[in-house]
């Protein structure tokens, strides 16, 4: 069983208005945001798909989910983080998470991790922590695939 000082290779990416924190062991592939396609009556988060090793990879816009902006406009600036699903049975395996910036690796211990004074009451979000003293959300990965998955089924 992990200890405080039990070490998570992480990545600390920024967001619109904020910073997300992930395992870097579901993080497939950093790769820049081109070539962007519209997906027919997909919702306002939902950015677009890229194609990505062969696959149709929807990009969404996590900020929008976290409730951390509430409309995102794509940039120079931005990126996307290709992640894998952890569902066994995904019919969509991959899933781009927009960042507006360079992400960068971390070492996260469970003693580094504050609670902060507020939290998240949205779904997509797992926990709101404090980290490096900025506040940083960790994604409900899990609620994203279900809300995902249906967009792109529709698709």
């Amino acid at each position: 069983m992990p200890d405080e000082t039990t070490e998570i290779r992480s990545l600390l990416a920024p967001v619109e208005n904020g910073h997300m924190l992930l395992p870097g062991s579901i993080v497939a592939e950093v790769v820049p945001l081109a070539d962007l396609r519209a997906i027919k009556d997909a919702p306002e988060w939902v950015m677009g798909e890229l194609d990505w090793q062969d696959w149709r990879v929807p990009i969404v816009s996590f900020a929008m989910l976290a409730g951390t902006t509430e409309q995102e406009k794509p940039g120079s600036n931005h990126r996307v983080l290709v992640i894998k699903s952890l569902a066994v049975q995904a019919g969509t395996p991959y899933v781009g998470i927009m960042i507006s910036g360079v992400p960068r690796l971390s070492n996260v211990t469970a003693a580094a991790l504050t609670e902060p004074d507020s939290r998240s009451d949205h779904p997509c979000v797992f926990r709101e922590v404090s980290f490096e003293d900025r506040r940083v959300l960790i994604p409900e990965l899990d609620e994203l695939m279900t809300l995902v998955e249906p967009v792109m089924a529709d698709a």
